[in-house]
C-alpha cells in the first residue's frame, strides 16, 4: 500500500499514520540506527524515547551574537585607548611600513575591542615622503567580538583619507577626512591650522562648521623632544575645546612609551571624549588621534639622521 499517493493524483486509499513503538532506552537498538528499518511500526533507533521529549537544539561550535551598530556602540563610550601595533620587521629593516591601530572603547563597564584602523598607501609614500605629507587611506573595522581574527564578524564600517599636501607655511595645510562607508556620507573633516607657536586642529561637522578646537602647548617635552628618549618618556596632552570657550572639555593624550614601543616607532593614546559628542563627533576625534600621531610622531627613512641612525623630527606648526 501507497502510505504517501503521488503528488496532484487522487486517491481512494486510506492513509494510515504510523504507530510508534519505542524500544526501551537500555535496548542495544538504540546505540546505533538499524541498516533495514523494516515496517513503520518498528521505527529506527534515532527517534525519541517513549516519554516523547525533544531535547533543545544544539548547533555544536555555533554561537549567537547580538551585534551592535558601531556608532551606537560609541554612544557608551566616554573615551577610547588607541594602541599602535608595534612593526618589529620595520625595526629590523628601517623600511617604513603600514601603520595598524586598535581602538579599545571605555565605558562604566570597562573596556572594550571596537576597532581596527589598517592603513593602506604606497610604498614610496611611506619611505620617500615626510609623514605630514604623506597620503593614506585608512579603513575602521568595526569588531562585534573578542576574536578580531574572525571576518564574519567584522565590518568595516568607516573611511578616513587624508591627502597628499606639500605644505607650505599656511598654504596646502594638512586635512583629514571622515566618511562612513553606508551611504558614502562625510560626517567631518580636520584641518590642521598654521600656527606661530601651539599647534592647533580644527574640527568640522559634515556642513562645514567648526565644531571643536584641539591645541596644546608647544613646550611640552614630548613636543620638543618627540623622538628621542627624552621624548619618548614624556606625555603630550591636546585639549579639545568648543569655538568662543577656553574650558577644556576633553582632551587627547600620548601616553609615554612603554618598553615595546621605545624599540619601535608605536605609540599609545587616550582620549576621554567632550560629554557634548555626539557618535559622530567620537569618530572623527578618533581620527583626529591618529592624525595627530602622523603629524608628529610617526617617522619615515627620509627624517633618519645620517649619523647613528637615530630618528629626527621637526617641528612648524
Amino acid at each position: 500500500m501507497n502510505v504517501y499517493p503521488n503528488y496532484g493524483q487522487q486517491s481512494n486509499q486510506q492513509i494510515l499514520m504510523p504507530q510508534p513503538d519505542f524500544p526501551p532506552l537500555n535496548n542495544p537498538q538504540m546505540m546505533a540506527p538499524q541498516q533495514n528499518y523494516g515496517p513503520m511500526n518498528n521505527p529506527p533507533a534515532f527517534l525519541p524515547p517513549e516519554n516523547n521529549m525533544h531535547p533543545a537544539p544544539n548547533f555544536p561550535g555555533m554561537q549567537f551574537v547580538y551585534v551592535l551598530d558601531p556608532l551606537t556602540e560609541l554612544t557608551n563610550c566616554t573615551g577610547v585607548e588607541i594602541k599602535q601595533q608595534p612593526e618589529f620587521f620595520e625595526m629590523i629593516t628601517g623600511c617604513e611600513t603600514s601603520n595598524r591601530y586598535h581602538v579599545f572603547g571605555q565605558s562604566p563597564q570597562g573596556f572594550k575591542y571596537l576597532f581596527k584602523c589598517n592603513e593602506k598607501s604606497g610604498f614610496f609614500m611611506r619611505n620617500c615622503c615626510p609623514s605630514k605629507m604623506r597620503q593614506f587611506d585608512m579603513n575602521i573595522v568595526h569588531i562585534t567580538s573578542g576574536n578580531p581574527g574572525a571576518p564574519e564578524l567584522s565590518k568595516n564600517f568607516a573611511r578616513l583619507f587624508k591627502p597628499f599636501m606639500c605644505t607650505i607655511f599656511c598654504l596646502f595645510r594638512p586635512e583629514m577626512h571622515v566618511t562612513l562607508i553606508d551611504g558614502n556620507k562625510q560626517i567631518g573633516y580636520i584641518r590642521h591650522i598654521c600656527t606661530l607657536c601651539d599647534p592647533e586642529f580644527h574640527i568640522y561637522d559634515e556642513k562645514g562648521l567648526i565644531k571643536y578646537i584641539v591645541s596644546a602647548d608647544c613646550c611640552q617635552c614630548g613636543l620638543l623632544c618627540a623622538n628621542n628618549f627624552f621624548g619618548k618618556l614624556s606625555e603630550v596632552r591636546f585639549n579639545i575645546y568648543v569655538p568662543g570657550n577656553h574650558q577644556a572639555i576633553g582632551y587627547i593624550w600620548k601616553k609615554p612609551a612603554n618598553l615595546s614601543e621605545m624599540v619601535t616607532d608605536a605609540d599609545s593614546y587616550q582620549v576621554n571624549f567632550p560629554q557634548v559628542a555626539t557618535p559622530n563627533d567620537k569618530l572623527v576625534i578618533i581620527a583626529l588621534a591618529l592624525m595627530i600621531d602622523y603629524q608628529f610622531f610617526e617617522t619615515t627613512s627620509s627624517d633618519n639622521s645620517r649619523g647613528g641612525g637615530r630618528r629626527r623630527h621637526h617641528h612648524r606648526y
